[in-house]
């Protein structure tokens, strides 16, 4: 190999070639190598000084934090299992046809009105589940919360047409 060869064509830090252990042990011309920074060694050899080594680089571990902090509450069983969630797959009661016979009479059973009119739907994916609460009051604290932040920031009086238009169209009612 003539000393004007070059491995590299337009800079330096291009890599050109990946050599196993078994190939650079017959490439080292027998002097010390120098470790650089990051766990590299740079090595003399008959192809020019050659770079080798693991490169160590920190990895974010947000991910893996979050996810042994949540596995740890849970049985790592019940992650993948519906039946915790109460949820049951439909090709274990019934075939598509029965399903698609039943669904009418489903459908009668599990959505009514309630006094004021507004139509009421169970959940159909969960069997047995018990009445879900009224929720209320938590919604008026909500809402609440949400005006006095509007009044501090003076953008209440923007959103008041919408409001009517909602009123109006039956959408949201007066507390």
């Amino acid at each position: 190999m003539s000393e004007s060869y070059c491995l590299f064509e337009r800079e330096p830090n291009e890599i050109h070639m990946l050599l196993g252990a078994e190939v650079i042990g017959n490439l080292l011309k027998g002097e010390e190598g120098k470790h650089l920074r990051g766990g590299l060694v740079a090595v003399n050899t008959h192809l020019g000084w050659t770079v080798m080594g693991k490169l160590k680089v920190e990895k974010e571990k947000h991910s893996n934090v979050l996810l042994s902090l949540y596995v740890s509450d849970n049985c790592i069983k019940h992650l993948w299992s519906l039946d915790v969630l109460r949820i049951k797959e439909p090709c274990e009661k019934e075939t598509r046809i029965e399903l698609e016979e039943a669904a009418p009479d489903h459908f009668a059973r599990h959505v009514s009105r309630d006094e004021e009119g507004r139509y009421v739907v169970s959940s159909l994916w969960i069997q047995d589940h018990p009445p879900l609460s009224n929720c209320e009051n938590l919604a008026e604290r909500r809402l609440k919360n949400c005006v006095r932040s509007l009044e501090r920031s003076g953008n209440l009086g923007n959103d008041e047409e919408v409001f009517h238009s909602w009123l109006a169209e039956d959408i949201i009612e007066e507390g």
